[in-house]
């Protein structure tokens, strides 16, 4: 094997010549990297005034002139300039440097996506139009040119156009369904069957839409579209459900939750209306099931616990204990339950306390939330606030009669603000055998 042998003044030539290379190489590096460092400045710097802003960005550009995301980042901070100015020589150079950016990396969409929205700011609808559509040409699969280009649509007149794109975008991203649904609100005035129409959601965004359909109030047109899903799941009836509970529409709510297919639904006890009456079993802390569960959320100062000491009947009670300083209302347990309109109900349940000191002690009572959410007049019953002191085991009746919009009730055991504070409460209280029936006794289930 024989050895090539390179004379001297070749080495030498291309040892220059490479140096040349790492040094013009080196060159431009320095060029980017001062330019972007420049830029990235006058970027994360809002508090700039717009004049440096300006200057910072023309001295980025200047150290890379080939460079195209400069060229895009500088476009975009005249186009900021001159939408505080309302400048248009500003907007012009704007349109120059992202025009700039299309022609040194053509296949790059947010060049495109830049400039078509600048063009659309200055009015030039068709160029604006094409930009944007070559944008999604190059990124199908990303939100944000399929969002822009049918906000461009829409605001040129071409509505059908418009939610075409607007549908590929929430197929992209389908969180953003709150910002598509604002648009879709308003051009077709709530009308919630036509937003369903124009937004077709794919199957994964049905059930947020009926929830944001009835959270906005139109819960006639949520149930419309609900009633079209096929196949939900359980979850979903339950989300459904929840939502319309919140929106004081019972009976509705009660449908979709009881058709539901759920795990371990509660059920009523024997001869009553109420679930877990006696609390003999497990109560689940901040529970969302809207109907036959013990709503239990706990908070400072108050301790709320099964004891198995000296039940009233069974095996246990609940007991809730209370070392709070302040004039501070607050729920211990509640349950909502489907009752019948204009008919006649008692609810039964005993009571004890021990060492109960306060200006304000709790009290249960029955009532009617969706006409609490609506304002207007509700079925309410309550026993007086509990003596202070220590009180043996008590039993109370409460009778009362719901109206004719009554859907549902809500069975609350609570402690009431005080009208002077401060208002300490200290102590202990023990509940057990709530019992709801209709007048006649008769459990209606």
């Amino acid at each position: 094997m024989s050895n090539i042998s390179i004379p001297l003044p070749l080495r030498l030539l291309l040892f220059v010549v490479l140096l040349a290379g790492c040094t013009l190489l080196g060159w431009f590096a320095f060029q980017f990297a001062a330019g972007d460092s420049v830029m990235t400045f006058v970027q994360r710097n809002p508090n700039l005034a717009p004049e440096a802003q300006l200057a910072g960005a023309d001295a980025a550009v200047a150290y890379a002139p080939r460079d195209p995301l400069l060229h895009l980042r500088r476009g975009g901070v005249y186009l900021n300039a001159a939408n505080e100015d309302l400048s248009e020589e500003r907007l012009a150079t704007a349109l120059n440097e992202l025009r700039t950016a299309t022609r040194l990396s053509p296949e790059d969409y947010r060049n495109w996506l830049a400039l078509g929205r600048a063009l659309d700011r200055s009015g030039e609808n068709q160029d604006a139009r094409a930009a944007l559509e070559r944008a999604v040409r190059l990124a199908p699969q990303h939100f944000e040119p399929h969002w822009a280009l049918g906000n461009h649509l829409l605001r040129v007149g071409e509505r059908d156009a418009s939610f075409a794109q607007m549908r590929l975008a929430l197929r992209t991203r389908p969180s953003a369904l709150p910002l598509v649904l604002d648009y879709a609100w308003n051009v077709y005035q709530g009308d919630g069957r036509a937003i369903a129409a124009a937004l077709d959601p794919p199957a994964e965004l049905q059930m947020p839409l009926v929830v944001q359909l009835i959270v906005r109030g139109r819960v006639e047109d949520g149930i419309a579209v609900w009633r079209a899903v096929k196949q939900p799941s359980s979850a979903d009836a339950q989300k459904v459900a929840e939502a319309l509970f919140f929106a004081g529409r019972y009976a509705q709510a009660y449908d979709v939750w009881n058709a539901a297919a759920l795990p371990d639904r509660p059920t009523p006890d024997a001869g009553s209306l109420l679930s877990n009456g006696g609390f003999e079993r497990k109560l689940a802390l901040n529970d969302a099931t809207p109907f036959l569960t013990w709503r239990v959320t706990p908070m400072t100062g108050v301790r709320i616990t099964l004891d198995r000491q000296t039940p009233h009947s069974g095996e246990q009670t609940l007991r809730a204990s209370f070392d709070l300083g302040g004039n501070t209302p607050f729920n211990i347990a509640t349950q909502t339950v489907r009752v019948n309109p204009s008919t006649n109900y008692v609810l039964s349940f005993a009571v004890r306390s021990e060492e109960l000191q306060s200006l304000s002690t709790p009290l249960v009572e029955v009532y009617d939330a969706a006409f609490e959410i609506a304002g207007g007049n509700r079925v309410r019953a309550a026993i007086p606030q509990l003596p202070v002191g220590t009180q043996a085991w008590t039993e109370h009746k409460l009778a009362f009669t719901t109206n004719s919009a009554t859907e549902a009730v809500t069975v609350r055991v609570r402690r009431p603000p005080c009208s002077e504070p401060p208002c300490p409460i200290s102590g202990r209280i023990w509940l057990d055998e709530f019992r709801l029936v209709s007048g006649t006794g008769v459990s209606a289930r």
